[in-house]
């Protein structure tokens, strides 16, 4: 073989090791990546791309690298080095998407294990709370006719560090810390309110036992065949 020949050969590329070794820097187990993923592999097939047996395509190789918080590229220069993993190029921090009954609890000491398993983790908004989470709406109380708008099914996040003000709108109870609610803070005269988007929603009047978990910076959703997902 020439040297020129020796020049242009490259080493296959191989990412399965670098999968493997975020996957265990987490604490994950294979199911958990698969999870994760949203279905998008199982756990038969991941495990042998950690091999070195599969190469997956680039749209399974895009999830993978998502919900281990890396890219594509930097999956492959690990691969290629044998380097431990490293910080991501791009953002790439997640946030759970939490029970209602688990908000103010996660809002006041964040527990992965207390999380159900499954948990979905999506990429945050603007925040850098390490308490931060998402909620998805399951009612049409903040789906306005005009104006800001949150319709059943999209998720919130929401910033336990930042502090509350009005015309904010947040997640509090009032003596349930299992049952918050999602509204706007609303003030007219001395009284403060709790206003749903949704006029067919009454406004409730602020007592003394309201407790605010957190403020709502803004929403995402994904749709599918017309929902959303």
């Amino acid at each position: 073989m020439s040297k020129e020949d020796h020049v242009h050969m490259r080493k296959p590329i191989t990412i399965g090791a670098a999968i493997k070794r975020r996957r265990q820097a987490l604490g994950w187990t294979l199911q958990r990546v698969c999870d994760e993923t949203g279905g998008a592999l199982y756990t038969g097939y991941l495990s042998e791309v950690e091999k070195g047996k599969s190469m997956p395509s680039v749209d399974k190789a895009h999830a993978i690298a998502t919900v281990l918080g890396t890219t594509i590229d930097q999956l492959i220069d690990e691969g290629a080095s044998a380097s431990t993993p490293q910080a991501p190029r791009e953002h790439a921090t997640r946030a759970p998407v939490v029970p209602w009954d688990q908000a103010a609890q996660w809002a006041q000491e964040p527990d992965i294990s207390g999380l159900p398993s499954g948990t979905p983790w999506e990429v945050p908004l603007d925040s850098k709370s390490p308490r931060g989470f998402f909620l998805r709406l399951s009612d049409e109380s903040m789906h306005a006719p005009a104006g800001p708008a949150f319709p059943n099914g999209s998720l919130i996040f929401v910033d336990p560090d930042l502090e509350h003000q009005v015309n904010d709108f947040v997640v509090g109870y009032d003596s349930d810390p299992t049952a918050p609610t999602f509204k706007k803070i609303v003030k007219h005269g001395t009284q403060s309110y709790l206003q749903a988007l949704n006029p067919q929603f009454p406004a409730i009047q602020i007592n003394g036992n309201f407790r605010v978990i957190g403020v709502v910076i803004g929403m995402t959703m994904r749709t599918s065949r017309g929902l959303i997902r």
